[in-house]
């Protein structure tokens, strides 16, 4: 059979192993919340504003006489 030191090694090992893993994802987490709270506080304070855009046709608005306009009879 395995011996009493044996048995409490490994099962030290074990939770040592399972503290460390622990503290790894939770800062993991953290910094991960961290990074995402800083891109929404970015969002927030500069806003996209989109302005309208007028669209003319081939640069001349629609009412606008053409050039070549021939007096009226």
């Amino acid at each position: 059979m395995v011996q009493g030191w044996v048995t409490t090694l490994v099962l030290a090992f074990g939770i040592i192993v399972a503290v460390i893993g622990v503290i790894a994802y939770l800062r993991m987490f953290r910094k991960d919340r961290l990074s995402s709270a800083s891109h929404r506080s970015v969002d927030i304070s500069s806003p996209n504003v989109n302005k309208p855009v007028k669209l003319m046709d081939s640069g001349n608005s629609k009412d606008t006489k053409p050039e070549h306009a021939s007096p009226p009879d």
